[in-house]
């Protein structure tokens, strides 16, 4: 998100290519007293709502169902609808699993609804968003910058997003830390023991429910 807030490619690559500031290059913006708007409110859209909160971010969401008032309330975030979200977010984070009925969650009609210069931020499944009306909104400036870690067709991405310098892009890394690794395996491990020894996951998706 910070990487795309402050258009940070270019810069990076101006200066190991020896050019410092390079030539052209635009200030960013900063996440202070932005909107977020987060598509999907289980534990990685609270994670992430958490941490806005520390950059001075005012929180809005959308999912399935509200979450609890205590998790509001502790988060300072607001249940709205779709179209409020999109209507008034200054960035839009992706935070959702994937579903047949999630494909393309974000086209060219919610594209079209967006305030003009937004950020969209997409660390959950490249398929929830037609990269194709992502660019095209890129190129009319609706969108302002992206900031991708999974794409639509993976390993690799679209050729027109590796060549734009307003998308920080990533190869699908966001867990990428020793440490993360490590505590998915002992996630896996004790919902492995608990099926087992108990019957019953540790931790479970809604789609899960009443299969074991």
């Amino acid at each position: 998100m910070i990487g795309a807030l402050r258009r940070a490619h270019p810069t990076y690559v101006a200066l190991r290519a020896g050019q410092w500031r390079g030539h052209g290059i635009s200030f960013g913006h900063d996440p202070q007293d932005k909107a977020l708007g987060i598509l999907g409110m289980g534990s990685i859209g609270q994670a992430i709502a958490k941490r806005a909160l520390a950059f001075g971010m005012h929180i809005i969401y959308h999912n399935r169902h509200p979450v609890s008032s205590e998790i509001e309330s502790s988060l300072n975030a607001k249940f709205v609808s779709m179209d409020e979200l999109l209507t008034t977010s200054d960035v839009i984070s992706l935070s959702l699993a994937y579903s047949p009925e999630a494909h393309h969650l974000l086209g060219r009609a919610e594209f079209a609804k967006m305030k003009k210069g937004v950020t969209i931020v997409n660390t959950a499944r490249g398929k929830l968003i037609d990269e194709e009306a992502l660019i095209e909104a890129l190129d009319s400036g609706k969108v302002w910058s992206a900031g991708l870690d999974v794409f639509e067709e993976e390993p690799g991405a679209n050729p027109k997003l590796l060549k734009d310098d307003r998308v920080f892009l990533a190869p699908h890394m966001a867990a990428g830390t020793i440490e993360t690794y490590l505590k998915m395996e002992r996630a896996a491990f004790n919902n492995i023991e608990s099926v087992l020894t108990k019957g019953v996951l540790v931790s479970i998706i809604p789609d899960q429910k009443g299969q074991l």
